[in-house]
């Protein structure tokens, strides 16, 4: 319905009764305040939702008004709608829209600058005077444009990012037509605008696509460079060369085989005459070949450098990281010295405190002093059992004594322990 695909189609637009209100004039706003805002908001999902399904970026009164018809009759309240999106800031002019167009655009800005402004002037002041929208006056929808920028710069890769490409290249590079210019172009201000792009002119390219230069940044403040410009004169003629070597070298393969046809039917002349040029196309060749080798060190010296730059540059940065690190944090060479200082004397301090903390409460005896006293006590203890002087015998007194005592023992026998029992009986 309306060009819009099923699945992006609006609610508003799935319902016969409410398609059939859509289509009816909008009442005041201070009639039917409800009636008024509803209307609106769902024409303007509607809009939105046909320019986003069908890639249109601008649209006139007239355009849509081709589009929504429904029983062979256009909405009425198109226009009261796109005065409210106007004003809302959904919509632009393109004639403001385009205002701030730091680049030229050739034919397509020629024709937008130059050709319609009396035009759009005469509208402005109709507008001012009715409160309406011409129906031939351009209307850029800002939410749409915003959202295929992004969709183009995704759809750029990073390899073709910060280098120079011709608006014919980028086109291919999308995958869009010659068709789809106009579009790309409007896409590209709003880039450009947001300096997010930057873009060029090259006079030296016959083609309108061929002479816009842009350059697709990966942040804000993009610009074109004298070295973007040089790298890309540089390239193109890389591959002017190389389409120029692939020729050379087709012809050559040409002229031998003219020379071997020639020899076959002896005419040696013609053969040499086909020789002679293949010669000729090899010095060519050789010159080429050359130009081309010194290009190609010229655009692999130049990435050196650049290369060279960017490790110089992130290496300035560590070192700028490093210094306020340190100026931030206060460190130095002398405070951390003052700093190991005071750290020793802490250390030396609680060490102090350890000690003081590990002795008694009380006074502790001399250890020597209590063993001399223990000492003292062990040779009153040896005296106290010791018998009196005189009262002890010594070891001949013993003997003595004991040989004195008759005790009628019998003899100590003298013969061998086996002896007979009658004579152990006499003893008896």
């Amino acid at each position: 319905m309306f060009n819009i695909p099923e699945s992006q189609l609006p609610e508003c637009l799935k319902d016969e009764n409410k398609i059939n209100v859509l289509f009816t004039p909008v009442r005041s706003f201070s009639v039917n305040p409800k009636d008024w805002e509803n209307k609106i908001s769902s024409w303007k999902t509607v809009i939105k939702a046909y320019c986003d399904a069908n890639d249109v970026y601008t649209f006139t009164l007239s355009s849509l008004n081709k589009v929504f018809i429904r029983n062979g009759r256009p909405p009425q309240c198109l226009p009261d709608v796109l005065l409210e999106m106007e004003k809302t800031g959904d919509v632009e002019r393109l004639d403001i829209f385009l205002k701030n167009n730091p680049h030229s655009w050739g034919a397509w800005a020629t024709n937008v600058l130059v050709k319609k402004p009396f035009v759009w002037t005469f509208n402005k002041f109709k507008n001012t005077l009715f409160s309406t929208v011409p129906d031939e006056q351009p209307l850029v929808h800002l939410q749409i444009v915003q959202k295929k920028c992004d969709t183009l710069l995704k759809s750029v890769p990073d390899n073709y990012k910060n280098k120079l490409l011709s608006l014919n290249d980028l086109l291919k590079l999308l995958n869009k037509t010659p068709s789809d210019t106009e579009n790309v172009k409007l896409l590209l201000h709003y880039l450009s605008n947001q300096k997010i792009v930057d873009i060029s002119t090259n006079n030296n390219n016959q083609s309108l696509s061929d002479s816009i230069l842009i350059k697709i940044g990966d942040g804000h403040n993009c610009s074109i460079t004298e070295l973007d410009l040089s790298i890309y004169t540089l390239e193109q003629s890389e591959k002017h060369i190389l389409k120029s070597i692939e020729g050379l070298e087709d012809s050559i393969e040409e002229c031998i085989k003219e020379a071997k046809t020639h020899l076959s039917k002896n005419h040696k002349q013609t053969a040499k005459s086909s020789l002679r040029k293949k010669h000729d196309l090899e010095k060519l060749l050789e010159k080429k070949t050359h130009a081309l080798r010194n290009i190609q060190t010229l655009l692999q010296q130049i990435n050196e450098t650049d290369s060279n730059k960017r490790v110089w540059e992130s290496y300035k940065n560590v070192l700028s990281t490093f210094n306020s690190t340190y100026k931030n944090s206060g460190l130095s060479e002398d405070a951390i010295d003052d700093t190991m200082i005071q750290l020793g004397e802490v250390i030396d301090k609680s060490d102090d405190i350890q000690s003081a903390l590990s002795k008694p409460a009380q006074h502790e005896f001399d250890e020597s002093d209590l063993e001399l006293e223990l000492l003292e006590l062990l040779k009153e203890d040896s005296a106290d059992d010791k018998p009196p002087d005189g009262g002890g015998l010594d070891d001949s007194k013993l003997e003595d004594a004991f040989k004195g005592l008759d005790l009628n023992l019998p003899e100590v026998p003298g013969g061998s322990p086996d002896v007979q029992k009658e004579k152990l009986g006499s003893l008896y």
